[in-house]
């Protein structure tokens, strides 16, 4: 029982934490890329560029206007906090099966293994997309986005219990699974939004991405370490 709370203490403060720094790099570096899809989607790019470019600029000035504490941010923080408190459950209890976290390292490595299971694996067959680009039916993207996720998790477990051959060849095979069926995609690929814009936002919300789940998996490891010592 006092593992369990301790457990539920540490993803609680670990995923507060971390969704507050995911949310405010989220709002500063990606939703501006956002806005400016959405002028593209609206056709009103050209005069509103400008607009946009400054508030994209000028994050600080646009946050001290009132921009940072609007309604669409607010839910936004609050759905970045409960995201990570979330993962920080999972990764605690996954860790917990094998041993725990017994430091921050311990936790920068699972940290890294959340992130090519939520993030990298499923991003190359299904990138971010922005708004006025089309896609795929939702129900299948999801449905593939979670097969590939279960599988490059599964083929990380695979890694740290089999051994011989089977350690390289099973997980292989786990990843290929799901590139092997393919992803759904639109069959009208035709946008408005430029292509530079769409590889911009992969980019930032790749890299914001990994900071993040390097962030959670070391504050929960130092938090978990802390907690066993007492």
């Amino acid at each position: 029982m006092a593992l369990l709370r301790s457990l539920i203490t540490s993803a609680l403060l670990a995923g507060a934490i971390v969704g507050a720094v995911a949310s405010l790099m989220h709002l500063t570096a990606t939703v501006p890329i956002v806005l400016m899809a959405e002028e593209f989607e609206n056709g009103t790019s050209s005069d509103h560029h400008h607009e946009v470019a400054g508030a994209q600029s000028h994050p600080h000035e646009t946050a001290a206007g009132g921009y940072l504490f609007s309604e669409r941010n607010l839910l936004t923080i609050g759905t970045m906090v409960l995201a990570y408190v979330g993962f920080a459950l999972l990764l605690g209890v996954c860790a917990e099966l094998v041993g725990g976290l017994n430091n921050w390292r311990d936790g920068i490595k699972w940290g890294a293994a959340g992130f090519a299971t939520f993030t990298l694996f499923p991003a190359i067959g299904l990138p971010p997309e922005l708004p006025g680009m089309p896609a795929a039916d939702l129900v299948m993207r999801q449905l593939w986005w979670i097969g590939t996720a279960t599988c490059v998790a599964a083929s990380i477990a695979a890694v740290a219990r089999l051994r011989g051959v089977s350690r390289i060849a099973v997980p292989i095979v786990l990843i290929a699974l799901p590139f092997a069926i393919g992803a759904p995609h639109a069959v009208d690929a035709e946008t408005s939004v430029p292509v530079a814009l769409h590889t911009r936002f992969v980019l930032v919300t790749t890299i914001v991405s990994l900071i993040s789940w390097q962030l959670l998996g070391g504050l929960l490891g130092w938090l978990r370490s802390r907690s066993a010592a007492f």
